[in-house]
């Protein structure tokens, strides 16, 4: 029966998403969609409790096509960890995000909106698990078009705008990315990552097509890094984010942004091989498109007078290790992107739901507004307060271990161990400049002197709950460092 939960995950998201028309009631929808996903969420648990006590992986094909024009799944311990993250985060950024949505949005504009996330939702699951390159190709683009209209769902001006910023660099993005499959298959004749890996690896080592090859494998990443919003190609990020529900915010940059780098981990672990990318310089771009995002977009979000768009920032800047981690070219570095990707969707959601919580708390949205707002709305405060000190690198939250797995990746590579120890080091100085002023920016008075209590309002239950939830995940994934390096590590051998 576990091998049947890839399928039957994403099936039960589509299915239900074509449900949530039929359904009259927006909050009756939303329980629809957060119902299904705690499910996907209690499969995906145990199956990763099945695949890492086995120690297997595995294939489900799809219809009575064999390759190389069948369609596979593919399922092993870092598949169950990815779908398992990816279900609870998503589960909880709409719980968190719920009464902003019922207060914003009519009851049939809820249910539309809940259609939207749960096509996305399945998107997610289906790049997690799938084990062919036109059908990731295929779920890429349902993800960005889903994303594309929640950015717009808020229907002001600003988020329209900023769906057609999202919109045109997507499009960018998915041309490459479609020239890159429609060289490689050219050349291969194969999609599945099984067949491809094979049929690379020949191509390779006699150098035939050897140009084709690489320029392949460039579109595809520089397609995937412009979805990525990875530095250069992340203008259109912080005005998407600072311009949506905070439900929408904390989903694309905790999920969304870590689907496409997903299917780059595949690309490089199942079709290219990290010997093949080091051998033309590939690991290197990727490294040094790392090391300037982590500078760079932190360096922006200092300048930054509005939260969210500060947050957003500090997400292209947290991509950037993901990056930086794939560039090291090792199979110590693989984990740590890994580790990162989990680290990221968890501290992230968080800290964009807690300066939800601030947000409806003060009514403000620049820092100047938001002073005490954390007296306002005290849980949504630490929230956003463990969250950011965690991308600052506090030991036993998340974000620590993280930068810690990449900084000992980083030990054993070869020119570029002092450039990554830096950019390590000087991106969480940065990191620290805009997260600790915040922070004391919440926490203080309105004006000096002024008598302002905390407020502890629980009308928002479910709400409170997922702050604490993630507050947990935060603290599990940076304390019980060495039992998920080591389902990472076993995850990736069997990847």
């Amino acid at each position: 029966m576990s091998y049947n939960i890839p399928f039957l995950s994403i099936l039960l998201a589509m299915v239900s998403a074509i449900l949530v028309p039929l359904l009259r009631s927006g909050s009756r929808a939303l329980d629809l969609v957060r119902g299904v996903q705690l499910a996907a969420a209690a499969a995906s648990a145990y199956l990763l409790a099945e695949l890492s006590l086995a120690g297997e992986s595995f294939t489900f094909q799809m219809g009575h096509f064999p390759a190389p024009w069948g369609n596979m799944l593919r399922a092993g311990p870092l598949e169950a960890a990815l779908a398992l993250t990816f279900s609870l985060v998503m589960v909880l950024s709409l719980t968190g995000g719920a009464q902003e949505l019922k207060e914003s949005l009519r009851s049939d504009q809820l249910g539309w909106y809940c259609l939207l996330m749960q096509l996305l939702y399945g998107a997610l699951l289906a790049m997690v698990y799938t084990d062919d390159l036109f059908t990731a190709y295929v779920f890429v683009e349902i993800a960005a078009v889903t994303a594309c209209i929640a950015v717009a769902a808020r229907e002001s001006g600003r988020s329209i705008l900023s769906a057609i910023r999202y919109l045109m660099f997507s499009c960018l993005g998915s041309g490459l990315i479609l020239l890159g499959i429609s060289i490689l298959y050219s050349i291969t004749g194969h999609l599945l990552f099984d067949s491809l890996e094979g049929a690379v690896a020949a191509l390779a080592e006699s150098r035939t097509y050897f140009i084709p090859l690489v320029v392949s494998a460039l579109l595809m990443t520089l397609g995937l890094s412009i979805k990525s919003a990875q530095f250069p190609f992340h203008a259109w990020l912080p005005d998407a984010h600072a311009s949506t529900f905070t439900a929408s915010s904390a989903i694309l940059s905790g999920l969304v942004l870590k689907g496409y780098l997903v299917i780059i981990l595949k690309l490089v672990l199942r079709v290219f091989s990290p010997a093949l990318l080091v051998s033309i310089c590939m690991d290197d771009l990727l490294f040094l498109l790392g090391l300037a995002g982590m500078l760079f977009a932190s360096v922006a979000a200092l300048r930054q007078e509005e939260v969210k768009r500060m947050i957003a920032y500090s997400s292209s800047a947290q991509i950037s290790y993901i990056f930086l981690a794939l560039g090291l070219g090792s199979t110590e570095g693989l984990i740590a992107a890994c580790y990162q990707i989990l680290a990221h969707a968890m501290t992230k959601s968080m800290i964009f739901l807690g300066a939800g919580e601030m947000i409806r708390a003060s009514g403000g949205h620049y820092w100047g507004e938001l002073r005490g707002a954390a007296r306002l709305a005290p849980l949504g405060g630490l929230a956003f307060t463990v969250g950011g000190l965690s991308l600052c690198g506090l030991p036993l939250l998340a974000g620590f271990s993280a930068k810690y797995c990449i900084a000992g990746a980083a030990l054993e590579a070869d020119w570029q161990t002092f450039p990554a120890l830096f950019g390590l080091a000087a991106s969480s100085v940065l990191n620290a400049m805009y997260y600790i002023p915040a922070i004391l920016a919440i926490w203080g008075r309105k004006r000096a002197g002024e008598e302002q209590p905390l407020v502890w309002d629980w009308s928002d239950k479910p709400g409170k709950g997922t702050l604490v939830v993630l507050l947990a995940g935060n603290v599990f994934l940076g304390t019980a460092f060495g039992p998920v390096w080591e389902l990472l590590q076993q995850g990736i051998a069997l990847f």
